[in-house]
């Protein structure tokens, strides 16, 4: 008969499964370990600017960042590879900020 000691381990390993299991069913973001989730994407990041039907690629990031913070709101897009849009209430000017650069721009200290 074995100890009870292995069955405990692999019930505390199975409970930790099932936590996790849930959190992704609920969609749960849980916080990538250091910058991994950033390097592993091997896209290059990008930022757009749209402003009167006119779409510009801004290449200072930083900066970018810091305008995409100053607006109301950042929503999740599913469609084409604009990611995500940061836009005030009225989107006079909004920010279109792919995978790669959102998840930069939420390492910064500021975002």
């Amino acid at each position: 008969m074995a100890s009870r000691a292995p069955w405990t381990i692999l019930n505390i390993s199975l409970s930790l499964i099932a936590l996790l299991l849930l959190l992704n069913l609920f969609n749960v973001q849980l916080p990538s370990v250091g910058r991994a989730l950033y390097a592993l994407d091997r896209e290059e990041p990008r930022c757009r600017i749209h402003w009167q039907e006119a779409e510009t690629l801004w290449n200072d990031l930083d900066r970018c960042c810091l305008e995409a913070r100053a607006q109301l709101r950042c929503r999740k897009e599913t469609t084409g590879d604009k990611n995500w849009v940061c836009e005030t209430a009225d989107s006079v000017v909004s920010y279109h900020l792919n995978n790669k650069a959102y998840r930069y721009c939420a390492q910064q200290p500021y975002w």
